[in-house]
Formats: C-alpha cells, sequence, structure tokens
C-alpha cells in the first residue's frame, strides 16, 4: 500500500477548485432531498475514454484541487476503480473523493471492491451516512416512509457502518485522509448521529431542503450528465439545477480558470 505524501496530506481543498464529477446517474436510493436529483430512474453513464479527457485536460491546467467522483450510485459503474486509478495516478497532488451510500457494504466480495479503491494513497472513500439517506432507502424499497421502517433502515446502515469502519482499520489505511462519513447536517449532529461508531472523522454538509436553490458559490464546479447522458461542464453546483453549462469537456479549462480567478480574489 502507498502511503500518503506529505505534500498530499498538507493540501487544504481550499487551494484550488473543488470538481465533481458526475459518473453515473441511477442510484438505488430515492432520497426526498437529493442535492444531485439523482433516481432509480435517471439514466447517464460517463464513458472511462471521457473521464481520461478530463483528467488530460486538468493535467495540462496543472489542477490540485480535490476531484469528487459522484453520481447516483459511484459504486453502480462498471469502471470505477479504473475511473479512480487513473485520476489518482495522474494527479498525484489532488485528492480523489468517491462519495457513496455505501449499500453494497456486506455484498459479497465487497473488501475486496473496498481494497481496490485505496490502491492508490491520495483516494478518499466517502460513506454517506445520515437520516436522508435512511429514508431514501426506505422509499426506494418500500415506496413510503414510515417512522418504524426508517428507524429499521437506520440501524441496518449503522451495522454497514462499522463493516466499513473494520475494514478501512484494517486495511491501514487513514481516517479523514482515506475514508470518512458525509453527513448532511451539523458536527454536533452527525456526533450524536454516529456515536456508536465511536469517533470517526466527518464530512459535514449543510442540509438543503430545496436543491434546486443552491447558491452559486464559485470554488466549486462540476462535470455533470444532461438529461441525454452528455458531459456538460457547469461554473458551478448552483449552475446544474438551472441548466446553465458552460458547454461541453472543452470548456473545463474555462471554468477552472474563472474559479481560480475567484478564489484568488476572495483570498
Amino acid at each position: 500500500m502507498n502511503r500518503l505524501s506529505p505534500s498530499i496530506a498538507a493540501a487544504r481543498e481550499s487551494e484550488d477548485p473543488r470538481l465533481t464529477v458526475r459518473i453515473i446517474g441511477v442510484c438505488n436510493f430515492r432520497c426526498p432531498a437529493c442535492s444531485t436529483f439523482s433516481s432509480p430512474e435517471r439514466k447517464g453513464l460517463l464513458p472511462l475514454s471521457e473521464l481520461k479527457q478530463i483528467i488530460d485536460i486538468l493535467v495540462r491546467e496543472n489542477f490540485h484541487g480535490a476531484l469528487h467522483f459522484s453520481g447516483g450510485e459511484t459504486t453502480l459503474h462498471p469502471d470505477l476503480k479504473d475511473m479512480v486509478t487513473l485520476a489518482a495516478r495522474d494527479l498525484r497532488n489532488s485528492r480523489i473523493v468517491v462519495f457513496t451510500n455505501g449499500d453494497w457494504v456486506g455484498a459479497p466480495g465487497w473488501t475486496g471492491r473496498l481494497q481496490g479503491l485505496f490502491a492508490e494513497a491520495n483516494v478518499l472513500v466517502r460513506f454517506s451516512l445520515d437520516r436522508q439517506h435512511a429514508v431514501g432507502k426506505s422509499k426506494a424499497l418500500f415506496g413510503h416512509v414510515r417512522e418504524k421502517t426508517v428507524a429499521d433502515v437506520e440501524k441496518e446502515r449503522l451495522e454497514q457502518a462499522r463493516s466499513f469502519l473494520a475494514a478501512c482499520l484494517a486495511l491501514r489505511v487513514k481516517p479523514g485522509l482515506n475514508f470518512d462519513f458525509a453527513f448532511k447536517g451539523t458536527l454536533d449532529e452527525a456526533k450524536k448521529y454516529m456515536r456508536l461508531l465511536g469517533d470517526v472523522p466527518v464530512y459535514p454538509i449543510q442540509f438543503q431542503k430545496s436543491p434546486a436553490r443552491r447558491p452559486k458559490h464559485m470554488g466549486t464546479m462540476a462535470v455533470d450528465l444532461d438529461s441525454d447522458g452528455r458531459a456538460r461542464v457547469f461554473v458551478t453546483l448552483g449552475h446544474i439545477p438551472r441548466g446553465e453549462a458552460l458547454g461541453g469537456i472543452q470548456t473545463l479549462p474555462l471554468a477552472l480558470r474563472m474559479n481560480r480567478r475567484a478564489l484568488r480574489a476572495s483570498a
């Protein structure tokens, strides 16, 4: 196992823009306030060849911000491991973050899949764990949200999270650098929700009841998939629900320059 280099460990995500790339549209959950508007019906699959185009551009532009793989549920993409390995090896000075709802934990061969994602030291696997995701799984499985059903799903997901945590520690990857737990809410709320896991690294996310009204904050940008499955570049995450794309992958350098300029101006 490669070890995280000091330069990566010392990097802050704010030093360069963060880029979120949606690699798949479909999700096996139906979260009522999904920030990426994913569902079991949503289409779109980013080909490995197009991800390579994105990575090649980022290499040429000396990108060293965080690169987030998002969905949909990322682990449903058949080329996820190859995508993560490609990004991690070509973007050594970036943190490669894989978001997942963690529902694959416990399935046959899951620990081998997890180990495969950790093939490079600058990869972080982020398990989304909160009530929103429990509600989303309940709606996907049963078509309704009832208190007891959600409570049972929450209990099951916390057990999956405990298994994920144990596997990460057994692989000797570093908490906070190679794995953590995303939570929609405050850090205090996260600690209370995850108290059965003990002292774990948490990535708090501001909960948005209306993701379509997300503000256009510079410093974050995205490559998203439109309704036809085409990769489109957005200057900020807030531009996505409004359909305000710069254009195709070839416009990524422009989006990067705009975000870098905004970050310098606010420093």
